[in-house]
């Protein structure tokens, strides 16, 4: 059997649809004890998630030191591979680092996407949705512009590829992307994109509710939109990729629950443990159908609503999330651990922006609502840990000072200002130390 970082390492390979498409039937050496799972995020390349495995599961063996093996535990990793297409929107930013470089609040309006760049991502997107004509495509997307009804005509090529996904989550996403967003998008490039400078330079709060690190470049960041026709289009099209993964990700992480409960040995246990969107995979995996042995879920800058596992919010307070069911049937018997913080502008802006499913920047989004903070509807759990959660269900850490004390049955919500960095700085000593932590706290 093949090692990562001196664990037994055997790797599940799955297709979009949630197909395993390569996978042992034994999953563990005999003996074993206790099986890390680790799933990747927005990435689809092998290399990247290969480093991020490695980086983790190295980080959690020097955190263990002699006590990985106290007990008489005996461990082995499970590494997941799904296509997980890579969300881009740094295709919609214009250049420089905020307000006043190259792409601030003055640019608006003034720069645009250029052609072939819409014409090259719509290719590959096209590729990646199963469209079997690309360069037409493409073409589609370029002539959508202007507005009018080419651009009326792409988002109906767009909707036919989407719609042939399989699964009710797939159908359902994609039409709220594609119906009456679609059509506010369309009338978006009409008017020569979607964001104004006056809402761009709307003031926010310093500080989010829940005192994490500071939000003050949300001004800077909306300031850097691209406005334009292309850079609309483009828009549309990273947001049809989010909802593609988030799609991908819960019918993958469905499949791993049967495909865990088919393969493991009994008396073996889980360790899920997933970063960005592999978090919603790994989270779909503890609330999917195999009855599993879920020791710990570890949710590593998770791309998925921090409302996911809370309940009591929306209209009326009376909405659960998605993953309710992960809290209310305690599916995780000992702790679930959540990195946060306002540091990862992929899950604390940019899923924010896609999550409002339209084009349009809304005032709200300025003084009356901190974007992408934790009164935001769409905020991300990477940026804000977990909303709504029952009183006495998850308790709140700080990582970076004293050494941090994860719970059992609780959901423990780490702010990691200290540790992580940007979206990707998940497979540092830090973090791997906490992972450690989750996995071994019985």
């Amino acid at each position: 059997m093949a090692e990562k970082a001196g664990f037994p390492f055997t790797a599940l390979r799955f297709a979009a649809d949630g197909r395993l498409t390569v996978g042992p039937t034994e999953l563990v050496p005999a003996g074993t004890t206790d099986v890390i799972v680790l799933s990747h995020g927005w990435k689809n390349d092998e290399a990247d998630a290969d480093a991020l495995y490695e980086g983790i599961l190295r980080n959690v063996r020097v955190a263990a030191s002699g006590d990985l093996v106290a007990g008489g535990r005996q461990w082995a990793a499970v590494g997941v591979y799904w296509p997980a297409f890579r969300f881009r929107p740094d295709l919609t930013l214009l250049p420089g680092d905020g307000a006043g470089a190259e792409g601030g609040a003055s640019a608006i309006g003034d720069v645009d996407l250029p052609t072939d760049e819409l014409r090259a991502y719509a290719a590959a997107l096209a590729d990646e949705f199963g469209i079997d004509d690309p360069q037409p495509f493409a073409a589609l997307a370029v002539d959508a512009r202007g507005g009018g009804g080419k651009a009326d005509a792409f988002v109906e090529r767009l909707r036919a590829a989407l719609l042939e996904a399989d699964g009710d989550e797939v159908r359902v996403d994609h039409a709220a992307l594609l119906e009456d967003p679609g059509r506010e998008l369309v009338a978006d490039m009409r008017d020569g994109g979607s964001f104004s400078a006056a809402e761009a330079g709307a003031e926010e709060p310093a500080e989010s509710a829940g005192g994490a690190a500071s939000f003050h470049s949300v001004r800077e960041r909306l300031a850097r939109l691209r406005s334009g026709g292309a850079a609309a289009v483009a828009r549309l099209l990273n947001q049809a990729t989010y909802y593609e993964m988030k799609a991908r990700a819960g019918s993958v992480g469905a499949a791993l629950s049967r495909e865990l409960a088919a393969r493991l040995p009994g008396g073996v246990r889980l360790h899920l443990v997933g970063h960005s969107f592999g978090g919603r995979l790994v989270t779909a995996t503890a609330a999917g159908d195999g009855d599993l042995p879920i020791e710990s879920l570890s949710l590593l800058q998770a791309a998925y609503s921090h409302n996911g596992l809370g309940t009591g919010f929306g209209a009326g307070n009376r909405t659960a999330g998605a993953f309710r069911k992960v809290i209310e049937e305690r599916r995780v018997a000992g702790p679930v651990l959540v990195t946060h913080t306002h540091r990862d502008s992929a899950v604390g802006f940019f899923y924010a922006l896609a999550s409002t499913v339209s084009g349009t920047i809304a005032s709200s989004f300025g003084a009356e609502r901190l974007m992408g903070g934790p009164d935001d509807l769409h905020g991300g759990m990477g940026a804000n840990g977990t909303q709504h959660m029952k009183p006495g269900e998850a308790v709140a850490h700080v990582a970076g000072g004293a050494p941090v004390a994860l719970v059992r049955s609780k959901v423990n919500n780490v702010l990691s200002d200290a540790i992580v960095k940007d979206h990707n700085d998940v497979a540092n000593a830090p973090v791997g130390a906490l992972v450690w932590q989750a996995v071994s706290t019985a």
